[in-house]
């Protein structure tokens, strides 16, 4: 049934108020724990009077603050949107592997971060160790790399919100992509390293909450027959090409962007030791291949229960199809509370995700070309990173393509940079 247009508005209000209270809400949490708090943990008071400290603060963080950072950076917007529209043609297999394939270059970094601080203690950053180990042309082709694919995926998050709230909110992109980028920015620029990963542990929590609670209500509600052995997409959903392709697609491209994420590689040097670094890597990606596997099935199982018209229907909206009684034809529009909260996820995802990119990007900016310079400039680099991207994520590009062109060019460097590292060498090389 059609929504009258002051249902319509209605939503749209509710929306946009529990979203915007939920960003402000975190924004505001980031600014006091650094203003009133941040004095009273071993070794966090030190992280905001260096540009060194602002970009890594390093050795403060336990296990715990370590696991929810790394799902926060790992985990975005783009959850409501990739894994549930790959699931709809890679099928059950490639569902599965899109899921483990996010998870396994946590574990990667963690026990690679530790072999790094090992033989490098000096080291600040993925440019640090390449420069150390490899040379400086080396370091400069990681640094091109590094802030391509961050910048990438940072448009990808902001493109993904914007295009929620114009595709199925029915609203404009601009609004929502305005308020994260100045709410984001105005923390990140004033807390660095430090109030990401406190902002993280909440968002995370807070995140996996709705999960749990959005699960709960697919349980609960989606009563849809389910044809045997798939019915007529069966070529579709069960093991196919794309499936097949995804078992060794997935690892490499997932495991190349997570390389040149200089974002992942700050939580290496902010861990308190190497059992933090650890641990903390290992429990993370538990909690990200459970989430992604559920974002996937959510698609998965609107397609099988044919609620999905795919010749009309949006691919970045088949998630929200999982709620409805019926195929979704045309536009799909916000009509539930679930769905309301599956915005607010999106939301708090988003943020989380692109205050690890800025920080990511700007450690990379400070740590090889502002070094010696006042930790002003470094907060300088997050505001001057964040307003290109924004306004190109205006134009709402494709999202999948975007992705595609970052992970084309990590995958083509990170293996040398890997196999390079002779990790089992005394020196490294």
């Amino acid at each position: 049934m059609a929504l009258s247009e002051t249902d319509t508005e209605g939503w749209l209000a509710l929306s946009y108020a529990l979203v915007i209270s939920a960003l402000v809400a975190f924004a505001a949490y980031a600014v006091l724990y650094t203003k009133f708090f941040s004095g009273k943990h071993k070794g966090e008071s030190e992280t905001l009077e260096s540009t060194a400290g602002f970009i890594t603060a390093r050795n403060s963080q336990s296990m715990w603050r370590i696991s929810w950072s790394f799902y926060a950076g790992s985990v975005g917007a783009w959850c409501i949107t990739g894994p549930p529209g790959y699931a709809t043609f890679a099928g059950w297999l490639g569902m599965v592997f899109y899921a483990v394939a996010t998870g396994i270059p946590i574990i990667l970094i963690a026990f690679l971060g530790t072999k790094v601080q090992e033989k490098w203690p000096t080291a600040n950053s993925l440019g640090d160790f390449v420069m150390l180990r490899f040379g400086p042309t080396a370091r400069l082709l990681t640094i091109i790399v590094t802030l391509f694919n961050m910048s990438i995926f940072m448009l990808a998050e902001f493109t993904t919100i914007g295009g929620l709230f114009q595709d199925f909110v029915g609203s404009v992109n601009y609004p929502i992509v305005i308020v994260v980028g100045i709410l984001t920015t105005a923390y990140t620029a004033y807390g660095g390293l430090l109030v990401s990963i406190v902002t993280d542990q909440v968002q995370a929590i807070l995140s996996l909450l709705i999960l749990a609670v959005v699960t709960i209500y697919v349980a609960a509600t989606f009563r849809e027959d389910l044809p045997e052995n798939f019915g007529e997409l069966e070529d579709f959903l069960g093991p196919n090409k794309s499936g097949y392709s995804a078992i060794f697609v997935m690892p490499l491209s997932l495991i190349s962007a997570t390389v040149f994420n200089e974002g992942m590689w700050q939580r290496v040097w902010a861990a308190q030791d190497e059992r933090a670094l650890k641990m903390g890597g290992c429990i993370a990606c538990v909690w990200i291949v459970i989430a992604v596997f559920l974002y996937g099935l959510f698609g998965f199982l609107a397609a099988w229960g044919g609620l999905i018209d795919f010749e009309t229907a949006n691919p970045n909206l088949y998630m929200f199809q999982v709620f409805r009684s019926g195929p979704g034809e045309g536009q799909a529009t916000v009509s539930k509370w679930v769905e309301v909260l599956v915005l607010v996820l999106a939301a708090t995802m988003n943020q989380s995700a692109i205050d690890s990119l800025m920080n990511g990007i700007t450690a990379t900016l400070s740590s090889h070309f502002l070094r010696r310079e006042p930790i002003m400039y470094a907060r300088f680099c997050v505001v001057l990173i964040s307003i290109p991207i924004c306004a190109v994520a205006l134009k709402n590009l494709s999202v999948l393509q975007i992705f595609l062109t970052g992970n084309m060019l990590g995958a083509c460097c990170f293996m040398p940079l890997v196999i390079g590292g002779d990790w089992g060498s005394p020196l490294g090389g």
